[in-house]
């Protein structure tokens, strides 16, 4: 069964380096969105930034830096390949700052190439 994995990149400095090496890997195509995520609203300050009556818009624009988000739909067998080496590019994700990498299954896809022309569940 297919997979889409996603990577919320944090830090753009090995982009290039890390889709160069997700094709190595088995990605046929990946798609690139620019992309913004909330600050722990927790952090006292973060809280003091942001008006008596915040709306989304406030909240969105209270974050510290933008991210990219990539995604790919790849067969399963290529998804372990693609972590191991968003891992050997990035570094430990598990460390601040550096990405947050998931996957879904793809319960139905179309049109992409290198999986054929519809694939479905079993």
């Amino acid at each position: 069964m297919p997979s889409m994995v996603v990577l919320v990149l944090h830090d753009m400095e090995h982009f290039s380096d890390l889709m160069a090496r997700w094709h190595d890997a088995g990605a046929p195509a990946v798609t690139i969105l620019e992309s913004l995520g909330t600050r722990d609203l927790k952090d006292k300050q973060a809280m003091r930034d942001l008006p008596m009556m915040p709306t989304v818009r406030d909240v969105m624009q209270a974050d510290d830096v933008p991210r990219t988000t990539v995604f790919t739909v790849v067969q399963d067998e290529v998804v372990d390949r693609l972590a191991e080496v968003t891992e050997e590019v990035l570094g430990d994700l598990s460390e601040p700052g550096k990405g947050i990498f998931f996957v879904l299954p793809a319960s139905r896809v179309i049109g992409l190439r290198g999986l054929g022309d519809e694939v479905k569940p079993t």
